[in-house]
């Protein structure tokens, strides 16, 4: 596959240009592209091709980021609604004006097929438009304190104000939507960011903040760090003048940075195991037309695909028979060919760890009714049937082509199997009786229930966020833009007479 043509991302920068291990990078920090010695490779998905070089930040990047963003923060918040949205437009339109470039970069640095890679740009773009809309709505309200007697000569409002420095952490499977979902509800609010995307797939992260900047955004504005998240993430997050950690990961890097974290705001989703329920009443079809892609698609490498789906007794053998022939005919293979469904995993070690669950399942008593092979970094759509409570791929979230069929005989018994799991993103249910419905939603344990789909949907226009392990705080951008301004209280005191 062909190297990106840099030449069609204009930048204020030099990024973007192949480099060797050893030649010195840079790193954009106040606007400007500080040198770093340290580097590190970013890799094609599918070919294994170095696509580029790029810095690998130091304790001192961090503290230099911290230091801009803390001024970033008078000057952003200085800056008035109209402005801060007008930024955000048309940064989105910048990127739209690059539309295939920048699909093609998550093609090759994320493994993304191309068909999904449009879709991410598309949702880009929508919510960095939700983010300038938002940014003209950030309201308060009065207060009636002469609602008690001792408030009676007051009067008053509230209003949102910015908390100052927003820490953004990204994963490799959103390079580019889940960047826009964070760093826009915080220009939106008017706070300064600190953005550490993921080490496997940085580029797309680093050319938008080029763009942002292009747009207008001051240069303390935004930092981008790039390097091991691991090191420079604690770092970042346990520094007090941060006031807000917004995550994407799993849950064992939640907890690691909830503990270093202290007294600060935490939005952070983590992952799930989501179930999806098919009934006897189910229609079938529908159900069969989207949880194939669901939940191969992006090689299962998505929070809230149907991990496990349960299927009545009535329809299982027949919709089972249906969903493995259908399932079978995904087109797994070049990310960048338009036909191409499910592509590679995001690294060979990952497709390795895949392996090894399935075949845990499988010395335990699983049945692989699909699938259940790898090819390098290519871990083929696979389905599991008798799979045992006990075997991680049944109570651990995979992040990997594989889902476990099960039957059951009540809805009751479909909901109990549903929440036996320490996660709660969401879970989707086919029915065509409202009362199942109502049953699903008042007792399944999750952030979002869905009827006549799978677990597989959201919309920045919705609060998204999970129960239990699966995270705090909700994102969505107007749930987003709340999180990331506090409340300041207006209290006037009437003269007496």
């Amino acid at each position: 596959m062909e190297k990106l043509d840099r030449k069609a991302f204009p930048s204020r920068g030099a990024i973007g240009q192949n480099r060797l291990v050893g030649v010195v990078a840079r790193v954009l920090i106040s606007g400007k592209w500080v040198e770093s010695d340290e580097t590190f490779n970013v890799l094609n998905k599918y070919t294994g091709e170095v696509l580029d070089t790029l810095p690998a930040c130091s304790g001192a990047h961090v503290n230099a980021a911290l230091d801009s963003a803390e001024r970033g923060a008078h000057i952003i918040a200085r800056l008035p609604a109209y402005e801060r949205a007008a930024i955000l437009e048309r940064t989105a339109d910048s990127i739209e004006a690059h539309a295939e470039d920048f699909v093609r970069m998550l093609v090759i640095e994320a493994g993304m097929p191309i068909k999904l890679a449009r879709i991410e740009l598309q949702r880009s773009l929508v919510t960095l438009r939700f983010s300038a809309d938002e940014s003209r709505r950030l309201v308060g309200e009065t207060i009636p304190f002469d609602a008690q007697p001792r408030g009676a000569d007051r009067y008053g409002y509230y209003m949102r104000k910015p908390v100052g420095i927003i820490a953004a952490i990204t994963p490799f499977n959103g390079p580019l939507v889940l960047v826009c979902r964070k760093i826009g509800p915080s220009i939106a609010a008017g706070n300064s960011s600190v953005l550490k995307p993921a080490s496997a797939t940085p580029l797309s992260a680093v050319k938008f903040g080029t763009m942002l900047l292009d747009a207008g955004l001051p240069g303390e504005a935004l930092q981008v760090l790039t390097g091991r998240g691991d090191l420079l993430g604690r770092q970042i997050v346990s520094d007090q003048r941060v006031r807000v950690v917004s995550l994407t990961g799993g849950a064992t890097a939640g907890t690691d940075i909830a503990n270093h974290a202290g007294a600060k705001r935490l939005i952070m989703e983590l992952g799930s195991v989501c179930p999806t329920i098919v009934m006897n009443d189910a229609r079938l079809d529908l159900a069969l037309s989207c949880l194939p892609e669901a939940a191969f698609a992006f090689a299962g490498q998505n929070c809230i695909r149907p991990q496990r789906v349960f299927i009545h007794e009535d329809v299982y053998g027949a919709f089972l028979e249906r969903f493995v022939e259908r399932s079978s005919r995904l087109v797994v293979g070049d990310p960048a060919k338009e036909q191409t469904e499910v592509g590679p995993m995001i690294s060979e070690r990952e497709a390795v760890r895949v392996e090894a669950w399935v075949e845990e399942a499988r010395k335990l008593g699983a049945k692989v009714l699909l699938g259940g092979s790898r090819d390098g970094s290519v871990y083929s759509p696979t389905i599991l049937e008798n799979v045992p409570p006990s075997a991680k791929v049944y109570r651990e979230e995979i992040f990997g082509p594989v889902t476990v069929v099960e039957r059951f005989s009540k809805l009751s018994e479909a909901i109990a199997k549903s929440n036996d799991t320490a996660y709660g993103l969401q879970a989707g249910i086919f029915t065509q009786d409202i009362d199942t419905a109502y049953q699903a939603i008042e007792n399944l344990n999750f952030g979002a229930v869905l009827i006549n789909d799978t677990s597989d949907f959201n919309s920045d226009l919705m609060p998204f966020g999970g129960l239990k392990r699966s995270g705090v705080g909700r994102e969505g951008v107007r749930w987003a833009v709340e999180e990331m301004t506090e409340i300041r209280t207006v209290i006037y005191r009437a003269p007496s007479g």
